[in-house]
Parts: structure tokens; C-alpha cells; sequence
């Protein structure tokens, strides 16, 4: 098994992708058709080498309301397999609020459960002084980080781009933050091609993004890859993540959606 950092890197990778921003071309058109909805659930195999190490899932919670408003709540979780658990042992949620278009989020929370590693994590956002409130319940470490205009947390940024219209040679960009950093992420959609995930055949767009700031695993792999491939209708559903790095292969396969 890798190690905790590297592991989490697969578990990761696929929100982290999401922590993009649309540039102003790539904005929402007025008639298409959501790329989600309260009650979606994506579940995904996460496999390193050869071995089926762990499962994700990504759901669509039911709208909350804030000050009036609606809002979105998403949610996440990540867990070894219990022949896995002896070696490692996983159990992570992620949850995150955000403005009903999801142009800006509203709160984040990341509870880790990996191996000796403990930490509750809460994410707080004041828009009105552009600043990031991270807060580590278990050991009460925290800090205050800048941030730009409409940065997205790690998960809700995800469902960002998934509401984007996506083109052959398309670029998307713009700012996120766990809290700790802010930072500026970059993808491009390289090509569209028709790809099998579990014995079902995708029309997909594939994507690459900037992997120069993602830390961990792929920050020490010289030769580091990351591609994924979403869905080419309006859902634009991920149904395969392939990282290669160091330590060996990583991919997260979509095991079924509701």
C-alpha cells in the first residue's frame, strides 16, 4: 500500500479537479439543462496498481436555506475496503455549502479518519472581508487566509465545473482554497472520445489539468499525470480518473449513478 499522502492523493484528486473557476465565455446558457440535482450519487472503485483498495462517493444532498435563500449542500466520502483496513484504514467525509449556482461557497467541513491520523476541520468563508477561516477542532490549530472573489472550496467547486459548457481546446481556471491556501487551478479539455468504464461505453470529453500546485505525491513525481473523463451530455459525470506517479497507478472508476 502507498503511503497516507500518497493514498489520499487518489481519494482527492477527483473534487480537486473541481477547484476551478469557468472563464466568462464558459458561463451557464440560458436553457441548458442542470448537470445535477438534489439526490444524485455517484459511487466510484478506487484502485491503486492492480488492487481494488477503496470506494468513493459524491451525493447531491436537498437544498438548505440561508438567510432566505436556497443553497447547495454536497457531500463525499472515502473508505478502504475491510481487506484493506488491517494495512491502512480510511474513513473520510467531506461536506460543503454553497450559493445555489455555486459561484462562491459558503462552508466546508473535512472529518479524516486515515490510519493514526485524526482531524475535524471546519471551513468558514467571510465574503465580506475576502477571508477563509480555518479551524482544526481536534488539536485547535487555526488560521485566517485571503482569498479572491468566488473561490470555491475543494468539493463544491467540482459541481462547478460539471455546470460548464465543455469545448475541444477549452481552457477553465480560477481560484480555491482548503482553507490553508489560496490558489489559482487550470484545466484544458484536450479531446472527446468513446471509452469503456466497467463494461459500459462513454461518449467523453477528457481533461488535464495543471498538476504543478497539487503538493503530496505529485509534487515529488517528475513524470506525474492526471486525466479525467466526463460524461458528454449535459451531466458531464466523471466515470474515470487515471493518475500515474512514483509510487505506481491510481483510478477511480464510476461503479454507478443515480
Amino acid at each position: 500500500m502507498p503511503s497516507r499522502r500518497h493514498f489520499l492523493a487518489a481519494l482527492l484528486a477527483l473534487p480537486f479537479l473541481g477547484s476551478l473557476k469557468a472563464l466568462a465565455n464558459d458561463s451557464i446558457t440560458e436553457g441548458r439543462l442542470p448537470a445535477f440535482k438534489p439526490g444524485e450519487r455517484l459511487k466510484y472503485s478506487l484502485g491503486w496498481q492492480f488492487i481494488v483498495a477503496g470506494y468513493a462517493s459524491l451525493e447531491v444532498l436537498p437544498d438548505e436555506e440561508m438567510d432566505g435563500r436556497p443553497i447547495r449542500s454536497f457531500h463525499m466520502t472515502a473508505r478502504t475496503r475491510k481487506l484493506v483496513d488491517h494495512l491502512f484504514k480510511v474513513r473520510d467525509d467531506f461536506s460543503s455549502l454553497a450559493e445555489y449556482d455555486v459561484s462562491r461557497s459558503l462552508g466546508f467541513t473535512q472529518i479524516q479518519r486515515e490510519g493514526g491520523t485524526k482531524k475535524d476541520i471546519t471551513v468558514d468563508f467571510d465574503w465580506e472581508n475576502l477571508e477563509a477561516r480555518y479551524f482544526e477542532a481536534l488539536d485547535g490549530k487555526s488560521q485566517v487566509t485571503s482569498i479572491m472573489e468566488n473561490t470555491l472550496d475543494p468539493l463544491s467547486s467540482f459541481y462547478f465545473v460539471r455546470n460548464q459548457k465543455f469545448d475541444v481546446g477549452a481552457v477553465i481556471e480560477g481560484p480555491m482554497t482548503d482553507g490553508r491556501k489560496c490558489k489559482v487551478a487550470r484545466v484544458e479539455v484536450v479531446k472527446r472520445e468513446t471509452i469503456k468504464v466497467n463494461g459500459k461505453k462513454y461518449d467523453t470529453f477528457k481533461l488535464v489539468p495543471d498538476i504543478k500546485d497539487l503538493g503530496g505525491v505529485f509534487k515529488k513525481s517528475k513524470k506525474a499525470t492526471l486525466h479525467i473523463w466526463c460524461t458528454a451530455d449535459h451531466r458531464h459525470i466523471p466515470v474515470l480518473l487515471k493518475s500515474k506517479v512514483a509510487v505506481g497507478s491510481f483510478r477511480a472508476e464510476l461503479m454507478s449513478d443515480i
